[in-house]
């Protein structure tokens, strides 16, 4: 059975692909096959593939995989999951409906092939999606309608390119979900999200968890945007500054024999004379030096 949620987006790029009794399906040789450059998934769950791979060994390839020619061979278009399953399963053979198709329809099927499969890591669809702007100068909102999304999903989708690289590889990792990363971007300090990513995998922390930690932080903040909680830490740093800088300060002044000041990391010392001067010159360096 096809389908109906896969048909539907895909026939907007092919007409007829949704019914493919329409479509001429050619079994073709799997070594005559090769992956596309344009492959939106890039985390392979082996597990997963070794799945699908049982399945096609006991049901077969139910649904055909989308190709084009090319100088080598076929070059898959939609379905490499599917094709590389089926050599998993020792298939010689694997169903194809050959489609020309140029590089950005290449691309806007694998794409929605995968969306609607719901299969796609959400960091690969927003690769995905980066690469039709910048390649093919396609806007977010042509991008919307041709995957069927909502803009400000397009939009938060591509928002996570901008997270911090080791929150990038948890959710390629699957460690935590679109939900959470989409939380995330609301904390402004990389550092911060880096800090509750990790608390989100200690503790397996919900969506909602991580939603009202963070109206927490918001809360503790003054009306510059500053923390209050990390105002008070650095205040206290301050404040520890200035005492150790009285110390030494109170302590060369009795050394010295005149005034000492530390301010705006300078020492300021007085003399009265060059004969003083040569005193505390003398003092200073613990030796006497003839002028």
């Amino acid at each position: 059975m096809v389908r109906k949620s896969l048909g539907k987006g895909l026939d907007a790029l092919i007409p007829g692909v949704g019914n493919l009794g329409a479509r001429s399906i050619q079994e073709i040789d799997v070594q005559l096959i090769h992956s596309n450059p344009f492959q939106p998934r890039i985390q392979k769950n082996d597990e997963s593939l070794e799945e699908l791979a049982e399945s096609i060994r006991i049901h077969g390839v139910l649904q055909p995989i989308i190709v084009r020619t090319d100088e080598t061979g076929y070059e898959i278009v939609a379905g490499e999951r599917r094709w590389r399953a089926a050599q998993k399963a020792g298939l010689s053979t694997i169903p194809v409906i050959i489609e020309e198709a140029n590089d950005q329809k290449k691309l806007e099927i694998a794409l929605i092939e995968n969306l609607q499969r719901e299969d796609l890591n959400p960091l690969d669809l927003a690769k995905g999606i980066h690469r039709l702007m910048i390649d093919f100068e396609l806007t977010q909102e042509n991008i919307s309608k041709r995957l069927g999304k909502k803009r400000p999903t397009i939009a938060n989708l591509l928002r996570l390119l901008d997270l911090p690289q080791e929150i990038q590889r948890m959710l390629e990792k699957n460690q935590i979900s679109f939900g959470h990363a989409r939380a995330l971007l609301a904390i402004e300090s990389q550092d911060l999200k880096i800090q509750l990513s990790e608390r989100i995998i200690r503790e397996n922390l919900s969506v909602r968890d991580v939603e009202e930690i963070i109206h927490d932080m918001k809360k503790e903040t003054d009306e510059t945007g500053v923390s209050i909680s990390l105002k008070k830490k650095k205040e206290i740093k301050n404040d520890q500054k200035d005492s150790e800088a009285s110390f030494i300060e109170e302590n060369l002044t009795r050394y010295l024999a005149t005034k000492v000041k530390i301010a705006k990391k300078r020492i300021t010392i007085e003399y009265y004379g060059d004969e003083d001067l040569h005193r505390i010159y003398n003092l200073i360096t613990g030796k006497e030096e003839p002028f």
